[in-house]
């Protein structure tokens, strides 16, 4: 077998990068440790996670929020809570106009947008805020739409991917579709004891 003079380049190109990736990583989080309202231990931040007013963000413990993850307000004074094992893949839009409090252990897939505001029919209408609470356990699937009559997905929900959620969702239920019904149930997490 003859030497390929490319072979050991394609592999330090692929080491100087993933160090580089890193060292993004590392960065951002410590970026939003120093920016946030509260960021606990073991939460990070890839390089690209955007937040309109981080004061008004609180993060749990053991938090990931992947690249092209945007959090904006229309309001001031809006708030986001976030609890603690929570992931936030890429490109999810979370608005928190109306505030959003978000539950342990919750999967939020890639391109999720969730709204917490309205303008009625009238887009130059001043935004009606709209709080949202999302139960622990929920697993929201990828491009899911959660529009702000929505006000609380219950514990242990899942959100179909592509599901355009329009009202609120109750607690173990597997819910999909355009609008989202409920299709299924989902048992419960069994309770570990403390």
């Amino acid at each position: 077998m003859r030497f390929n003079p490319l072979i050991p380049m394609y592999w330090s190109t692929r080491a100087l990068v993933a160090i580089m990736r890193r060292i993004g990583r590392v960065a951002a989080t410590q970026i939003h440790r120093a920016t946030l309202a509260q960021v606990g231990t073991g939460t990070r931040f890839q390089p690209g996670v955007r937040f309109a007013d981080p004061r008004a963000v609180r993060v749990g413990q053991g938090c990931y929020f992947w690249n092209g993850c945007e959090v904006s307000s229309e309001l001031r004074g809006s708030r986001l809570e976030i609890g603690n094992q929570v992931q936030v893949n890429r490109n999810v839009h979370l608005d928190i106009t109306g505030g959003l409090r978000i539950g342990d252990g919750v999967m939020i897939s890639e391109n999720v947008v969730i709204y917490t505001h309205d303008h009625g029919l009238d887009p130059h209408a001043a935004p009606v805020a709209r709080p949202m609470e999302i139960g622990a356990d929920v697993w929201i699937g990828m491009r899911a739409v959660i529009l702000p009559n929505c006000r609380s997905i219950g514990q242990g929900a899942v959100i179909g991917a592509g599901a355009i959620v329009t009202c609120d969702v109750p607690e173990c239920v597997v819910v999909a579709g355009n609008p989202a019904r409920v299709i299924g149930r989902r048992a419960p997490a069994p309770q570990v004891a403390a």
